[in-house]
């Protein structure tokens, strides 16, 4: 029979004091976020929440129901709820930062805020607890959960794209990130036009800028091409075209102008970027 061990009344006493300052940390985060404000103003906060498929609202509450309910059980001595809890949101928790840091590859500081919390609610509780089946379960479902609410970048923006041509048959594995300026990016559309087998999504550079961070991207249009076993981004019309012309045929197409008069430059790379004054 497996031996458990309570915790002693000074880490009840210590674990108390840390849900009590950090769920008082989140409900002012909370309040705050209701005016449309921050305690957060970094940049990577902003993008690591692009990827959250909760909104910041809905983690901080879901941050506060972890500290509360970890304080109810804590309270309560619901030893084995008490552990399953504990285990749960530290093993989301580890998710949440592993993610960031091997895939995002940027933290968000409010996040790190919380993940001490969580670690130093949780990590002295498990410490006096032996394994267990509750303590086991509890660390999947924090897992499970973990990934539910953390998106890969690529399917966030998937979820957000829509179809260049509506009427066309669907093409899932083209995404096309854009933006209405770029000449370059209509003249990529343009030349889609012109071969009835192709689509794209598409997708505003705005809604893919932590993508850009991550693959560090400064400029479109941008081909994501996402195959299973296989991925491939071009950027730049001339990349772009090219792979459009070799897949779905269209050799000897001439690009007519769009309708405002304007004539795309037949350049090398075919690139629009911020950093720069002009497309290049």
């Amino acid at each position: 029979m497996v031996e458990k061990r309570a915790p002693s009344e000074i880490v009840r006493f210590g674990v108390l004091l840390v849900v009590l300052f950090w769920t008082l940390g989140l409900f002012i985060e909370l309040l705050l976020n209701f005016k449309g404000k921050s305690l957060c103003q970094a940049t990577s906060c902003v993008v690591v929440g692009e990827w959250a498929r909760l909104s910041h609202r809905e983690m901080v509450l879901l941050g506060l129901v972890y500290f509360l309910g970890l304080g109810g059980f804590l309270l309560g001595k619901k030893e084995g709820l008490l552990y399953l809890w504990a285990s749960g949101g530290l093993f989301a928790e580890t998710i949440f930062f592993l993610r960031q840091g091997l895939e995002y590859h940027l933290y968000c500081p409010f996040c790190l805020l919380v993940g001490l919390g969580v670690a130093l609610s949780a990590l002295p509780l498990l410490v006096f607890h032996r394994p267990s089946w509750g303590a086991l379960l509890g660390g999947l479902a924090g897992l499970l959960l973990g990934f539910a609410l953390t998106a890969t970048p690529l399917s966030a923006l998937k979820a957000r794209a829509f179809p260049a041509f509506p009427d066309r048959p669907r093409v899932p594995d083209l995404l096309l990130i854009y933006s209405p300026d770029c000449p370059h990016c209509h003249e990529v559309l343009d030349f889609c036009r012109h071969l009835p087998q192709a689509n794209l999504y598409l997708c505003r550079k705005e809604e893919a800028l932590p993508l850009f961070r991550i693959l560090g991207l400064s400029g479109v249009p941008v081909l994501i091409v996402d195959r299973p076993g296989r991925r491939e981004i071009l950027e730049g019309s001339r990349a772009i075209i090219a792979y459009l012309e070799k897949r779905f045929g269209g050799q000897g197409l001439s690009l007519t102008p769009l309708e405002n008069g304007l004539f795309v430059p037949q350049i090398e790379t075919g690139v629009c970027s911020e950093l720069k004054p002009k497309c290049e």
